[in-house]
């Protein structure tokens, strides 16, 4: 079973660089992120089933979070007055707090679903997916 997710993950990376429009290659790297995660975690088909929408859902609002943490990196620093800058080190501030109230609420309901090992397992899982994407970027944009 693991090394069919695992060549279905690979299966799906190729499909993804060949895709013509961003929304596939996007459907296809979450494919490959959700058979690569139920692999690492050996999810049970019950485990899967509870536990992909409440990842999907803390996913969502992660994300909603770091577009309101990166959308004042976009300014020139030289145009920020000090009341400007200090105001932007207090949302920082804010939203690293929220992120942090996030996880653990998101925790809590993981573990509902999942044993704490596979919980730590999760977050290596995740990390690991990251730099495997990363690292296949890398390798295509040096091949160009």
């Amino acid at each position: 079973m693991k090394r069919y997710i695992t060549l279905l993950f690979f299966f799906v990376l190729v499909l993804s660089s060949s895709a013509a429009f961003a929304q596939d290659r996007r459907e296809n790297i979450e494919a490959a992120k959700i058979a690569f995660i139920t692999d690492r975690l050996n999810l049970t088909p019950e485990q899967a089933q509870k536990f992909w929408p409440v990842y999907n859902e803390y996913e969502n609002k992660r994300r909603d979070l770091m577009k309101n943490y990166r959308s004042g990196y976009r300014r020139n620093l030289d145009e920020l007055t000090d009341q400007e800058a200090k105001d932007r080190l207090e949302e920082m501030i804010d939203i690293k707090e929220k992120e942090l109230a996030l996880e653990k609420e998101y925790i809590a309901r993981y573990q509902k679903v999942l044993a704490p090992k596979q919980i730590i397992q999760l977050y290596r899982a995740d990390r690991d997916f990251t730099k495997l994407l990363l690292k296949r970027l890398d390798n295509r944009r040096a091949n160009n």
